[in-house]
């Protein structure tokens, strides 16, 4: 029952936010439609004002309650208690026709085919269409003309199911194609393709969202000679030896985020505050590392740290790293640096703030 498939959660939610107002301007046009009807139909003929005012206050609250939806669910209501008032109205109209069968038959296919695009659900449009029919329907029991013809009756019925129900499945595989290519297309913009976690505009975008609010240490960790990877053993090899860094820095429960900022250069925030943690952190990140090779040569990675505690900017503090990262290169690799913490910026002294 793939077809019938109402997708996962997020693509639900999605779906709602975007079937919502499409949802509220069709009531809204079903609702001109019977009012159209009731002005234009038989204008000699008195309007039974106390029915059409209950079957208008129905639709209005369907439709008040589809506009104010926080949840599909409350949408699925409004949209059902709208359709059962716009099925009653039209079945209002019937007083004002001679052929009430064709009237009845005509109303249901056009308010069928027309909500089968909005219902996220296929069971919920079975549903819908079923009340609208049986409450049109039931006002032409006793036409002859009509029920003599049953089995035309019932294959109009099945035919308009089933169209409509075809319009439901399609437009819903058309908005799921719609979810997965723009997820994908997500993914490409925020995601590393070869590693699979953030790329850099993801990983500095994360970062500028969360400090100086969010305090920590950003470590900048670069591959040790791997360039020599690659003129040795081709790139292929090297790009195995960037997704196994990858993971192995990615995993470690400490690290809160972690990117690849471009070539063989990683970016990591966590939040631990104290300095001797997070040397702790960048020792087992290393050993993590040491324990990953290519070609029986083992790998090892540099790591600039720097304290992100709000003192300094955002692009001050990844400066710092990146120096830290150049000095722990300088020192023989396979090691790291804390960089300094800044200053507190300097205060007025008491007598200048008097003067």
């Amino acid at each position: 029952m793939k077809y019938l498939y109402a997708g996962d959660a997020d693509f639900q939610h999605q779906s709602f936010l975007e079937l919502r107002p499409i949802a509220v301007w069709t009531q809204l046009l079903g609702e001109v439609s019977w009012l159209a009807s009731l002005l234009l139909a038989h204008t000699h003929r008195q309007i039974d004002l106390a029915n059409a005012l209950l079957v208008s206050l129905i639709m209005l609250a369907g439709t008040l309650l589809s506009l104010n939806a926080g949840h599909r669910h409350t949408l699925l209501l409004g949209m059902l208690l709208n359709l059962c008032g716009l099925a009653l109205g039209f079945r209002l109209s019937m007083l004002f026709v001679t052929d009430t069968s064709l009237w009845a038959t005509s109303i249901a296919v056009c308010i069928t085919l027309t909500m089968a695009p909005v219902f996220q659900s296929s069971y919920s449009f079975l549903l819908a269409s079923c009340c609208v029919w049986g409450i049109l329907l039931q006002g032409t029991l006793e036409d002859r003309r009509l029920w003599q013809q049953d089995s035309l009756i019932a294959l109009l019925t099945v035919a308009t199911l089933a169209s409509g129900l075809t319009l439901n499945i399609l437009f819903r595989r058309l908005r799921l194609r719609g979810y997965h290519l723009r997820r994908d297309l997500e993914a490409l913009a925020f995601q590393d393709a070869l590693t699979g976690i953030d790329n850099r505009r993801s990983l500095l975008e994360k970062l500028q969202a969360w400090y100086p609010a969010q305090h920590g240490h950003f470590l900048m960790v670069d591959i040790d000679d791997f360039k020599s990877v690659n003129d040795d053993f081709g790139h292929e090899a090297g790009d195995q030896v960037l997704q196994q860094i990858a993971r192995k820095l990615s995993g470690h429960p400490d690290v809160a985020l972690c990117g690849r900022l471009g070539g063989e250069e990683f970016g990591l925030f966590t939040r631990l505050l104290d300095s001797q943690r997070v040397s702790e952190l960048a020792a087992q990140l290393i050993q993590r590392v040491n324990t990953c090779s290519v070609e029986q040569r083992r790998l090892s990675i540099s790591i600039g740290i720097v304290q992100m505690d709000g003192r300094i900017g955002l692009s001050a503090a990844l400066r710092q790293a990146d120096n830290a990262l150049y000095q722990a290169k300088r020192r023989g690799k396979n090691g790291f640096v804390l960089a300094p913490s800044s200053p507190p910026p300097p205060q007025p002294h008491p007598l200048a703030q008097a003067g």
